[in-house]
């Protein structure tokens, strides 16, 4: 049985490729997904600023 190397170097580098654009691509998701995250959480709520009563003389 005779190995064809030309196929195997191709479907090798192919997969290399392919696993390197999905980590590439999760890692972009991941960073989305949290800046999404923080951006959902709730922030607390600014307290009114009281108003000064008018002093009457």
């Amino acid at each position: 049985m005779q190995v064809n190397y030309f196929t195997v170097g191709i479907v090798i580098t192919l997969l290399i490729v392919l696993v390197v654009w999905i980590v590439k691509t999760d890692h972009k998701d991941e960073k989305d997904f949290e800046q999404q995250i923080i951006d959902q959480e709730l922030k607390p709520r600014e307290q009114p600023k009281p108003q000064k009563a008018d002093k009457a003389m």
